[in-house]
């Protein structure tokens, strides 16, 4: 385009002629054109599954502790959920709120559940229901489609001195280094109930390496059978995918 506009240019000013009377102007304009895609919408996160529970304080007869836990679930087979902020209210029979948490995740990568949850040491009265708001920052295309990062075992046991630990190993076949890894212990009765959730973040994780951790508890939960760890992604999630 520029090419040709000098060339005109050079046409209309060149000859003899009658001076002014046959000079033409020619004005070129630059035109703009953004690149800019229009941010990807995906189906909002699902909850999948929730529960909560209240046990006695094994150190005080007089209070109840206890704990909930939230499952999602991505519906999107090609899209990461970035940026999750999950706020839940624990309610009483009548609706009173007792509690508020709120939990940021790195990401949900397309298919995949993550879950949210806390083991309560502080007394809540009798609580029995949940509701939940889920936000997601944004969504995006992952980095690596066929890259995951998975548990590979957990196991939660009595501390000999009280409280109990979850144990687990979490492998990465993620093509680079994840930092602040997401990870949560999602505890089940023999029913397949979720009695509550506890969390915990891996500080860094290679490519083909095995990481373990623990999470420690306050006190062991009354009536758990299972522990189900799920992982979620590194703060890369947040801006790269």
């Amino acid at each position: 385009m520029v090419a040709i506009a000098l060339l005109v240019l050079a046409a209309c000013s060149s000859g003899g002629g009658d001076g002014d009377a046959d000079r033409t102007t020619t004005t070129l304009s630059r035109v703009s054109t953004s690149t800019t895609e229009p941010p990807l919408v995906g189906e909002p996160l699902l909850v999948a599954e929730q529960g909560v529970t209240t046990f006695p304080d094994p150190y005080d007869a007089k209070q109840s502790l206890g704990g909930y836990g939230v499952v999602l679930e991505n519906p999107n087979l090609d899209l990461l959920a970035a940026g999750v902020h999950v706020t839940t209210h624990l309610l009483d029979a009548a609706g009173k709120e007792l509690l508020v948490d709120t939990t940021l995740l790195n990401g949900v990568m397309p298919g995949h559940r993550m879950a949210v949850g806390r083991t309560l040491v502080e007394p809540i009265a009798s609580p029995t229901q949940l509701t939940i708001t889920v936000e997601v920052s944004a969504w995006l295309r992952p980095a690596d489609p066929s890259g995951t990062i998975s548990a590979q075992e957990a196991v939660t046991e009595p501390e000999p001195f009280g409280g109990a630990v979850t144990r687990f190993a979490v492998l990465s076949a993620w093509p680079t280094t994840e930092d602040d890894v997401d990870v949560t212990a999602v505890y089940r009765a023999e029913d397949g109930r979720v009695l509550a959730a506890e969390s915990a973040s891996v500080d860094v994780l290679t490519p083909g390496e095995v990481v373990v951790g623990q999470i420690r508890l306050l006190s062991p939960i009354p009536g758990l059978a299972t522990t189900e760890l799920m992982v979620g992604r590194g703060l890369a999630a947040q801006t790269v995918g």
